[in-house]
């Protein structure tokens, strides 16, 4: 089940999120703590064509543009403010990612100096077949939607007409109405999400899911920490119960799989009175978070970490200097058995005191047997065999005094000043003028010290902040809700992504989106072809081989072939031909779209209508 050297037990992302055969999406909400846009854009691939995150179709713009369209109201994603990630090269297409993004700042809740965490990984997906009947999909991840490399565990359950789960969904529901109420009145089409989120909280509530595995069936709960009253109290939970007189407070086996820790909580699984006869405990954490641990915390457990040769793997075999993935665990798994009763927990959570007791997270508990599942055969799996073993990834490790990383130490400082600034009240506002545009930005509060600086997402040259600023004279494809945000402090620097609502956006930016994209009748004719191909990648590779990379030179030559196209589907799937309607009210250039195309699909579409 969770054997990292079999493929069966490995899946990749896509295989998530992709619509069960016969049905496509209806509504997908993802939450995430830190968010990649390029990978929200191969999410997007998997959510609307079907196709793997490394498909070569996120190499092609036309495959993007399409996919995008196709999902870009169906999507909603929540993330933590000020943990976008700056693209390494900003397309057009991210613009189109704006109106599913939904950036989270949560408020201090005590005199702490840090803020609150949005930590959540998880996804609900809606899909609906031919006949209108819904199906559901939850999942629950340690994993963020970016490209990292680390190891991260996931799982998921479908929705099924033959269990009696429905009050379990309850807590889905609550975290939902959590959602809705993160969307602030400034958000785009701020009425019309929370709509949507409400209309789905309703109808998850008479739908049941069951983990389909012979170990857990349907003895499985979802535990949303930190929304407010409707959450779940960690506190009270076997794993972390802080009552001794409690039933549940004492365990004989527990296994602590966690990238990040805090002391406090390895001294709660330390407590004595937690022990019965033959008591175990075994943590599986990274080597950088050793050096928080003392002799006597790590005294009752059994730790193991990452193996350098694994964590430098991906760099070792790479002669790029510049291409440095290294990788290590990301996980949060924790195991806990009393007598016969295991329960495995899967999530986000950390084995840190912010994790439990500030941030919003989220758990799945499964419960089963000894019989069927215990931390014998979990470390079994997770060793690839015997912990001595050659295959076994991980190594047994003590903590070490070695201090905290400076620069590590000053990213962080860095990090609470994104944050700040987040949690800052700004708006801005666009302007036409000659031509182009200008941007005009309002900081209410006092700006943090500091090196500072903001531009508007794909325009160069940051300048500094201030509470006042004007960006002047943009291209159209430069407007944007995204900003660049990039906040230095001796030589190291820290740049986001945050999301500023904008007024102003002129309406016609996705025309301008689609025509950056879609420039000439090559790829006019690439796009047509791609939407209605048997096989969206098979058409996409026809299209281009047909080309070669040569420019048009007579669009007779290729126009017959994308007529006989259209017939074919207006015969076989007529619903399809509707799908170049957005490319025509997008693109109006007759240079593009040739007049006798336009006709003969206005006819296709009437024999369509009247059939």
């Amino acid at each position: 089940m969770l054997k990292p050297n079999t493929n069966g037990d490995r899946v990749s992302y896509s295989s998530i999120l992709v619509p069960p055969v016969g049905t496509k999406l209806n509504m997908a909400v993802g939450t995430t703590y830190s968010l990649d846009l390029e990978a929200l854009t191969a999410v997007c691939l998997s959510l609307g064509l079907g196709e793997d995150t490394d498909s070569m179709v996120l190499q092609s713009p036309i495959g993007m543009l399409d996919a995008i369209r196709r999902v870009s109201e169906k999507v909603l994603i929540f993330c933590e403010a000020g943990q976008i990630k700056m693209p390494s090269t900003p397309s057009a297409l991210s613009l189109l990612l704006e109106k599913m993004v939904i950036p989270v700042a949560l408020p201090k809740r005590d005199a702490c100096g840090f803020y609150p965490s949005f930590h959540p990984k998880t996804w609900l997906l809606q899909y609906v077949d031919g006949q209108g009947r819904f199906s559901y999909r939850f999942a629950v991840l340690s994993r963020n939607l970016t490209f990292d490399r680390s190891w991260d565990v996931c799982f998921a359950m479908d929705s099924t007409d033959t269990a009696r789960t429905s009050g379990k969904t309850k807590p889905i529901i609550a975290f939902l109405d959590y959602l809705r109420s993160r969307i602030g009145d400034s958000t785009q089409n701020a009425r019309e999400k929370r709509g949507a989120l409400e209309k789905l909280a309703k109808a998850l509530s008479g739908v049941s899911f069951s983990t389909g595995t012979k170990e857990f069936g349907e003895n499985f709960e979802i535990l949303p920490l930190g929304i407010g009253a409707r959450g779940y109290d960690m506190k009270n939970d076997p794993l972390l119960c802080a009552d001794p007189s409690a039933a549940d407070y004492s365990f004989h086996e527990l296994v602590v799989f966690s990238p990040f820790l805090s002391g406090a909580m390895i001294d709660h699984w330390n407590e004595p009175s937690h022990s019965l006869t033959g008591t175990s405990r075994v943590l599986i954490t990274r080597k950088s978070e050793l050096s928080k641990l003392t002799d006597e915390q790590s005294g009752r457990f059994k730790i193991f970490t990452l193996k350098d040769d694994v964590v430098d793997g991906e760099t070792a075999l790479s002669d790029e200097s510049d291409d440095k993935q290294k990788q290590d665990i990301h996980a949060k798994i924790y195991l806990r058995r009393k007598y016969s009763t295991v329960d495995l927990y899967l999530g986000s959570m950390n084995a840190t005191w912010s994790a439990v007791n500030r941030n919003v997270e989220m758990l799945v508990r499964l419960r089963t047997k000894n019989r069927y599942y215990n931390s014998e055969r979990f470390l079994r799996e997770i060793f690839c065999g015997e912990e001595g073993g050659q295959q076994n990834p991980f190594e047994l490790s003590k903590p070490t005094e070695v201090g905290p990383d400076p620069s590590q130490e000053m990213t962080s400082q860095l990090e609470q000043v994104i944050k700040t600034i987040c949690r800052m009240p700004m708006k801005a506002a666009v302007t036409a003028r000659d031509g182009k545009y200008d941007i005009s930005l309002e900081v209410e509060d006092r700006i943090p010290e500091g090196d500072i600086s903001i531009t508007p997402f794909r325009r160069d040259n940051p300048i500094p902040m201030k509470n006042s600023m004007l960006f002047p004279q943009l291209e159209l494809l430069q407007v944007s809700e995204f900003y660049r945000l990039q906040v230095k402090a001796d030589d190291i620097s820290v740049e986001r992504i945050i999301m500023i609502p904008t007024s102003g956006i002129p309406a016609e930016r996705e025309n301008a989106v689609v025509n950056n994209v879609v420039k000439d009748r090559r790829s006019f004719v690439e796009y047509v072809a791609f939407v209605l191909g048997d096989n969206h990648l098979m058409s996409l590779l026809e299209e281009q081989a047909v080309s070669k990379g040569e420019s048009w030179k007579n669009h007779h030559d290729q126009l017959p072939a994308l007529y006989e196209k259209m017939l074919k589907t207006a015969l076989d799937e007529p619903e399809r031909l509707g799908e170049i309607d957005y490319l025509l009210k997008m693109v109006s250039d007759k240079a593009i779209i040739p007049d006798e195309f336009r006709d003969l699909y206005d006819t296709f579409m009437r024999t369509v209508q009247r059939g």
